[in-house]
């Protein structure tokens, strides 16, 4: 029996994918060690290095059907290039958002970078866009109950 991701429903990740993340999680590079750093502060929750499909990803909000690549030199060549546009199709089509962000990026002006995560994560998700509309439940008087008041 397949088991189940109660964000992404039943797991389809190939054998293997699992150790191979595990590995990567172990030497990611300077942008993504850089990105992770703020991306776990957020108040939603973000994967580093998760399996999806067959896929090992950089970074991925489940919840907001999100993936972050953080893209460095060896994704100028065409070879890496198709073999990005063959993934980037498989994971539209399993109804997820592929957010590219260069190296340069990150180095350059993290603060942007993170900002345009939390934008798209935003997009996704209508009910993180405004705080709740209700008002939090306000304290009895001290020494008293809601039926002394």
């Amino acid at each position: 029996m397949a088991e189940y991701d109660r964000f992404t429903g039943p797991r389809r990740i190939k054998p293997g994918a699992e150790a191979r993340a595990r590995r990567l999680r172990g030497t990611p590079t300077f942008a993504e060690a850089r990105l992770w750093e703020r991306l776990r502060r957020l108040d939603i929750r973000i994967r580093r290095q998760p399996p999806i499909g067959g896929y090992v990803v950089d970074f991925a909000c489940l919840r907001a059907k999100l993936v972050i690549e953080v893209d460095g030199g060896v994704y100028d060549r065409t070879d890496v290039a198709l073999r990005d546009l063959e993934r980037d199709a498989w994971l539209r089509a399993e109804g997820f958002r592929v957010l590219r962000i260069p190296n340069a990026r990150i180095e350059q002006d993290i603060e942007a970078v993170v900002d345009e995560i939390q934008a798209a994560i935003r997009a996704s998700l209508p009910s993180l866009k405004q705080p709740a509309t209700t008002p939090s439940q306000p304290f009895p008087l001290e020494g008293k109950g809601f039926s002394d008041i």
